[in-house]
């Protein structure tokens, strides 16, 4: 496994986007800072807090489901996972490895990035909340996390780059465009009694709403979600949600983890 991780970082960052990347986040993250330090702030969560955390919200899923799904798919495009089957290798090893390179090598520029990003506002003048910056930080590396194991498992379905910018396309669109219109229409079939309990187990089903309900509840926005939500903003204040967070990244991550090795065995196999 060490060996896949290893290959996957040197790879990775002998990519000229890889650098390009980092420009990216620059001019990205200092644009969020400028914003966010331009409102006066009476309590952490503002309108532009949210702004914020949307902005972000929609660019991590989409970069990160693509550099997942291009680095399995890459590999089948032009012959190299042909090569590597011939080898007596661990498939599970094999996944587990490319994860951990990649995720390493994205953290890392994106890490440095808003290092820079957050030296270029205070430069400028303003502050910045503390809290702000690092839970800003960790929604952010837990959303890179996620949609990068995501992209793993769509990358092992595919054959091409093309097939898997197709399919990430659409399930960012999904997940982070369509899916409060969606979940509406789907509520709007259920009885009324029934939706305030559905509405609070499809956050599960969403990992990206779900980093976003907690953000928001973090920095003491829970008020905006409503009567309905009163008990599960209690819930994610308390300590336990973070046991409860922690257990769900577990379970998402075994079940793409698996799903990605087993359907590579299986095309190993073919």
């Amino acid at each position: 496994m060490q060996n896949f991780c290893l290959s996957e970082i040197y790879t990775t960052i002998r990519q000229r986007s890889y650098y390009s990347f980092s420009i990216l986040w620059i001019a990205v993250l200092t644009l969020l800072f400028m914003l966010q330090k331009s409102v006066p702030a009476l309590t952490l969560y503002t309108n532009m807090t949210g702004t914020v955390m949307n902005i972000a919200l929609y660019i991590i899923p989409l970069f990160m489901l693509l550099a997942g799904s291009f680095s399995i798919s890459a590999e089948m495009e032009n012959g190299q996972w042909r090569l590597l089957s011939t080898y007596p290798i661990n498939t599970l090893e094999y996944v587990l490895g490319k994860i951990a390179g990649q995720f390493i090598s994205q953290i890392t520029v994106f890490t440095f990035s808003f290092g820079v990003s957050i030296v270029i506002s205070l430069l400028t003048g303003g502050g910045i909340t503390l809290k702000w910056v690092m839970l800003l930080y960790v929604f952010s590396a837990l959303l890179m996390y996620i949609f990068l194991v995501i992209g793993f498992t769509v990358g092992s379905f595919v054959s091409t780059r093309w097939q898997s910018l197709s399919i990430s396309v659409g399930i960012w669109f999904f997940l982070i465009m369509v899916w409060p219109i969606a979940w509406i229409n789907v509520l709007s079939l259920f009885p009324y009694p029934w939706i305030s309990p559905l509405m609070k187990i499809s956050l599960f089903l969403n990992p990206a709403e779900l980093l976003r309900v907690i953000y928001v509840i973090t920095l003491d926005g829970g008020a905006v979600f409503g009567q309905p939500y009163d008990g599960l903003v209690k819930f994610w204040e308390s300590p336990f949600s973070l046991f409860m967070l922690f257990n769900y990244l577990i379970v998402l991550s075994a079940a793409c983890v698996f799903t990605s090795a087993f359907v590579l065995k299986r095309r190993r196999q073919a």
